[in-house]
Formats: C-alpha cells, sequence, structure tokens
C-alpha cells in the first residue's frame, strides 16, 4: 500500500531567491545567538517535561535538552528548563555558524533562527552535499516553493509524514524566507501526501503554495501499468491546474498498461515456491537481485551489511555512503547512532544475521513498541518478535506442526526478501497509533476520543469546549508548590473546582509525607464554595504500597465533603536511584488498581492520571477502564487517541488568587 521514500521530490515554481555573499564580520554572525522568538518556537514544538523521559536510546528533560538518567531527581521548572535550552542550543548555533561561513546566503537573524531549530530537532546530519537544503543554503539559489520542500520532506516518523513535524517544518520554512514565527498550521502552503499504492515514488509528500496551482505533479511507476493520475478520497482526479487550498492524502490510479511484468527467470526460484512473489515483484523493481552466474539462491544467506541496508531503506532511511573501509559502515554508522542496534552488537558486516536480530533492527526501525500478547511460537516469546507477528511482518514456519521462529538461524535471502516485500506493500501501521517517538497498538476494550478537535477553544486562559449537549467544569489542582491560596479569589475568578494533593511518597526512601498545605487547601476551598477533588503523588513499586498510599489518603479525608474523584498519580523518575526506576507496565497498572479499588470500596470515585508516555507505554489501560481518567497534555487541543473524564492543559496557568503558576483543568463529567 505504501512504498518508503528515498529521496526528496521538488516543486519548481514561484520568485527565485537570488542571495549575495556573506560576510560573516559585517552580519555579526560570530556573536549571533539564537532568538528570543527562536527560543519560543523550540519550545512550542517540542514541549516541556518536568521530568526525565526516554526514546530508548537517549535521555531528556524540558523541552527536548539531552541529560543522563540520574540527573535532575526532584524535575525542573519551566525557567530552569529554558537556561538547559539555551545551553544546549549553542553547540547547535555553532554548527549552523561554521556552515553559514562557507555559504553564499547572507546570514539573517531569521534565517538563522530558522536552522538552529531545524538543526536542534533534526541534527547535523543534513549539512553535507547530498542534502537538498545544505545544497540551497550553500549556493544562495533557490525559490521559494524549492525551500519549502527541501525543508518539508523531513517529517517523517518511521517512514510516514507526522502532522506535527509537518507543521514544525513548514514554520521552519517561513521563519527563514519571511522571519513569520507563527505557531500551528500554516497558511501560506499546503500539501498532497502521495500513496502510490504497490507503485513507488521518489517523495510521498509534495508543498504547494496556497491559492495558486499545483503545477506539475509528480509521477508514481509500477512496472507493467498505466499511471492514471492521484485520485483525492471519493476518486476526484487531482490536476495539475487545481488550486491548492487544503491538504490532501491522495492515492494513484492505475490500469493495465502495454508492458507487462517481466517475468524473472531465476533457475532457483520456481512458481509454487512461497516466496515466489516476493522475489518476484522485489526483482522487477530492481530492489533486490540474483547473482552474476544468474540465480538467486533463496536459501543463502544475508550478511549483516545486506540486511541493514534493505531494512533501513526499506523503512524509510536515506542511502548510506560509506564512513569507513566497507561500503555498509555508513549503514551501521546510523543504525547504531539511531538505536537500531548497540555499539559493538555487530562485531562484522560481512557475517551472517540472525532472525532474531532482523527483526529487533526491523522493529526499532519502525518504532515499534514490545507486544504483550500471547506467542504464538513455541520456540521465542521476544516482545519485538511478536509485536511484527501482530503487524504481519514475520510468520515463522509450521513445517513441524508447530508455530517456530527459529531466532538463532541465520535469515535466508528469501526469508528477508518477504520481510522487505511486507514493508514496501502492506499497512504495516494498521490499528497502530504513533505517540513520543514510538508506534503502538490501539487497545480493544479501551473507548476512544470521541469529542470534536475544533470545538477547544481557549477564553481569557481558560479552556472551553464549544457544545450545546456537553457539559464542562473548569478547576485547578494545586500543592505545597503554590503556596498561600486565597480561594474566595479563585471562586470570583471562575474556577468551579479544584484537586488538591494530600501528599506524596519519597521517590528514594519511600516515605510517604503530608503535602504541607493540604489542610489549609482543601478548608479555604470548600469554604469558598469550590467543589473538591484530591490526588496523590504515588512512587509505589507494589500493590501493597499502592494500598497504603489509599489509607493514608483515605484517612486524611474522612470528615471532608469530597466529590470529585480521588486520583492515583504516579509519575516516572528516570534515574537509577529512583525505587520506581524499571517498573514494568504489569506491575505499574497493578499498583493503579489497588490504589483505585481501595478507594472505590470506601464509597469515593477513583481517578487515575496520565501524560500520553504513561498511557501508551506505561499503563495497561485495558486494566483500568472501571475507573475515570485524567489526562495531561499541554497544547491546544488534547492528542491521546483514548477517552478522557479531565484534561490538564497547562501548567503555567495564571488565576487571581494564586500567586504562582497553576495546572488548569476542564472536567467533562458532572461530580
Amino acid at each position: 500500500m505504501r512504498k518508503r521514500i528515498v529521496s526528496a521530490f521538488l516543486v519548481l515554481c514561484m520568485m527565485l531567491f537570488t542571495a549575495l555573499p556573506a560576510l560573516a564580520v559585517e552580519t555579526g554572525i560570530g556573536e549571533m545567538t539564537i532568538s528570543d522568538a527562536g527560543i519560543k518556537f523550540i519550545e512550542e514544538y517540542e514541549g516541556f517535561s518536568p521530568y526525565i523521559y526516554s526514546d530508548s536510546s537517549q535521555y531528556y528533560i524540558g523541552f527536548g535538552t539531552r541529560c543522563n538518567p540520574g540527573d535532575y531527581p526532584n524535575g525542573i521548572t519551566r525557567e530552569e528548563a529554558e537556561e538547559l535550552l539555551r545551553e544546549e542550543l549553542k553547540s547547535y548555533e555553532a554548527a549552523v555558524k561554521k556552515m553559514f561561513a562557507t555559504c553564499s546566503t547572507i546570514i539573517t537573524q531569521n534565517r538563522f533562527d530558522a536552522l538552529v531549530s531545524f538543526t536542534y530537532n533534526f541534527g547535523s546530519g543534513w549539512m553535507n552535499s547530498s542534502e537538498e537544503l545544505y545544497n540551497y543554503i550553500k549556493s544562495g539559489h533557490y525559490t521559494e516553493m524549492e525551500l519549502v520542500n527541501a525543508f518539508g520532506v523531513w517529517c517523517h516518523v518511521g517512514g510516514r509524514p507526522v502532522q506535527r513535524l509537518i507543521e514544525r517544518r513548514l514554520g521552519e520554512a517561513a521563519i527563514f524566507l519571511y522571519g513569520d514565527y507563527s505557531i500551528g498550521e500554516s497558511s501560506r502552503y499546503n500539501y498532497l501526501i502521495f500513496n502510490p499504492g504497490d507503485g513507488s515514488i521518489d517523495s510521498d509528500i509534495a508543498f504547494f503554495k496556497t491559492g495558486e496551482p499545483y503545477g506539475t505533479l509528480p509521477k508514481a511507476k509500477l512496472k507493467g501499468y498505466k499511471f492514471n493520475g492521484w485520485f483525492s478520497k471519493g476518486f476526484y482526479i487531482i490536476n495539475s491546474s487545481d488550486i491548492a487550498t487544503e491538504n490532501i492524502s491522495v492515492t494513484a490510479g492505475w490500469s493495465a498498461g502495454e508492458e507487462p511484468l517481466d517475468e524473472i527467470s531465476y533457475p532457483d526460484v520456481r512458481d509454487n515456491d512461497w516466496f515466489y512473489t516476493y522475489v518476484k515483484d522485489l526483482s522487477s523493481q530492481g530492489i533486490i537481485n540474483g547473482y552474476p552466474e544468474g540465480d538467486f539462491r533463496p536459501s543463502g544467506t544475508l550478511t549483516c551489511g545486506e540486511a541493514l541496508k534493505l531494512i533501513m531503506v526499506a523503512t524509510g532511511y536515506n542511502e548510506q555512503k560509506a564512513t569507513k573501509e566497507h561500503w555498509a559502515s555508513g549503514y551501521l554508522d546510523t543504525a547504531v547512532s539511531k538505536g537500531l542496534v548497540k555499539a559493538g552488537e555487530i562485531k562484522e558486516l560481512d557475517a551472517p544475521i540472525t532472525r532474531l536480530m532482523v527483526a529487533h533492527i526491523t522493529a526499532k526501525a519502525l518504532c515499534f513498541t514490545e507486544s504483550d500478547i500471547e506467542s504464538p511460537f513455541a520456540d521465542t516469546d521476544d516482545a519485538l518478535v511478536l509485536t511484527l507477528y501482530r503487524q504481519g511482518i514475520v510468520e515463522g514456519s509450521t513445517d513441524t506442526g508447530v508455530r517456530l521462529y527459529k531466532p538463532d538461524d541465520n535469515i535466508s535471502r528469501a526469508e528477508v526478501s518477504t520481510i522487505v516485500w511486507r514493508l514496501c506493500n502492506t499497512d504495516i501501521y494498521e490499528n497502530m497509533i504513533e505517540t513520543v517517538g514510538h508506534w503502538v497498538n490501539i487497545l480493544e476494550g479501551v473507548p476512544a476520543h470521541t469529542r470534536e478537535p475544533d470545538r477547544y477553544y481557549l477564553e481569557n486562559g481558560i479552556m472551553k469546549y464549544d457544545s450545546n449537549r456537553i457539559e464542562t467544569y473548569v478547576g485547578v489542582d494545586v500543592s505545597s508548590h503554590q503556596y498561600d491560596i486565597d480561594w474566595s479569589r479563585v471562586k470570583a475568578a471562575g474556577m468551579e473546582f479544584a484537586i488538591i494533593r494530600v501528599g506524596y511518597r519519597r521517590y528514594e526512601t519511600g516515605k510517604i509525607c503530608l503535602d504541607d498545605y493540604f489542610e489549609q487547601n482543601i478548608n479555604g476551598a470548600l469554604a469558598a464554595g469550590l467543589k473538591v477533588g484530591v490526588y496523590f503523588f504515588s512512587q509505589a513499586i507494589t500493590p501493597e504500597e499502592a494500598i497504603e498510599e489509599a489509607d493514608f489518603v483515605l484517612s486524611h479525608i474522612s470528615g471532608y465533603d469530597v466529590t470529585f474523584p480521588v486520583v492515583f498519580d504516579w509519575e516516572p523518575f528516570s534515574y537509577t536511584s529512583s525505587r520506581t526506576y524499571g517498573l514494568d507496565k504489569d506491575r505499574l497498572t497493578k499498583c493503579a488498581v489497588a490504589f483505585s479499588e481501595r478507594v472505590k470500596a470506601a464509597g469515593y470515585k477513583p481517578m487515575v492520571y496520565f501524560n500520553n508516555y504513561l498511557c501508551y507505554l506505561r499503563y495497561d489501560l485495558r486494566e483500568l477502564t472501571s475507573y475515570d481518567f485524567w489526562y495531561a497534555n499541554y497544547s491546544a487541543m488534547p492528542s491521546v487517541y483514548y477517552d478522557f473524564d479531565m484534561w490538564q492543559y497547562t501548567s503555567t496557568g495564571k488565576v487571581d488568587g494564586i500567586a504562582t503558576n497553576v495546572d488548569m483543568n476542564i472536567c467533562f463529567k458532572k461530580y
């Protein structure tokens, strides 16, 4: 259904921007740093995390700043995160300055900001002569849409365009060209996402100027078939004269043509072989080939270097130039840097590669997470193998009457051809969700979020939902971090409820502590007429500890009119000294259940707090559907797939009566 991208298609149109030679001294390039507007742009698209998180190969905190797992045990504030960001950006600023010093494009603040943001997000790997963006900036000659497309093509995760990255790339292009630092969907440009089906295309996305004709559109190729054009939903053909007014996904149309598929003529590949179709299709497209002697050798082993190239190109990576003597050294270096393999895991690129290593490289290249399904294989329960099995990429064999994967066997040329064909021709992300750099399976039995995204809006800093059918309530959640609060002013400011921290468990010692301001806050909020719920900041590592935390909460709220939920707020610390470091999904989910059941038995409404990371990667929500959900995501609209009852939409809210920043929430349920 889709083909992987190996190069960028660029639309040639519009006015030519002709730059004069750069003069580093005259432009002050040596003293230039990213502007405050550039910092704000990066912060908006990186998002803020007060605690350390990981993408499986690197640890980050704040606004995507790299760190070590043991750093910042108490988390950081937004102000501290910005300081870290500015310090981290210095190396990226230096790289951009070094590039501009040899370029014909004049350095300006907005161009500098755009490229620092791009490099911070993507890395400096684009600064070489094989990349269009680098060549345009180097020469100083480019059209507007050439540059927009050169930015825009860097928008993929796991081989697919991602909306948030598209927005960021177009934003960086607008900063570079016009000094426009606007956040959100572009009003200057539209794009087409191309699905060639069984065919191929150089780039699966192209950008166009809003309000102008598309012009020449790319053609897809499929041997033996005639390309009939691009069709939108509803089977409307897209013509070059059509005006770009919206972002559209289009699909290639095909008809039998005068050029039939060449029959492969390998003497050792017969039409009744199980791998015949895969080898035939890939050979006809030039993706794989046989030996000079004319045979294919389907049972022959594949080397580590060959496997790296086939898998990485099939999953969206560019062709890699050799970095050392071996032709595949560039693929290995990139695989290590992206976390597809560990340093030293592949010692010899010409050595055979095992089926297990192929599965791990493939799953990691696709950004898949580990599956928890019951293994259909008698010889492995490897979680990444199971993910590939669930998505139809590997099947194993049943020759002996039981299904085997044979993880330690070397993979054959026929077997890897099957994997590559499936990567190129099937919807491998079906029933999956992309989140925080990973693809995860949609969970059966967990209700999906059905509220309409465009109905959310802010009014004087308060989130609203435009609906006559759904009643909403607004409120804050507070702790000792907000110090003294004038609750009567909070009530007058329009707040209807407060979720108050009862206490917390220390991340290293496990000691349970009462929040210093709990009694003051609950008495003040109730006296002011607000509805009240409570939460406990958990660091439980066993269900027994979670029950201990619930009992602590229940003992302190006894006698108070708590009508809003009692919340289990477990949050991760990614440094090794934390008691919760490495806690697995099953144990954490059991902790949430234990806490919630104790609260429920006492007559209160239990609720579980999570952000995208906890929702998709740390909790098994299938076990938590009996409880209400409190979702945290600081953005203009929620991005989680699953339904929730309350949304914490900012940590920097301003409410009269509270001197500090405060978390603000919108609730969709009447308690």
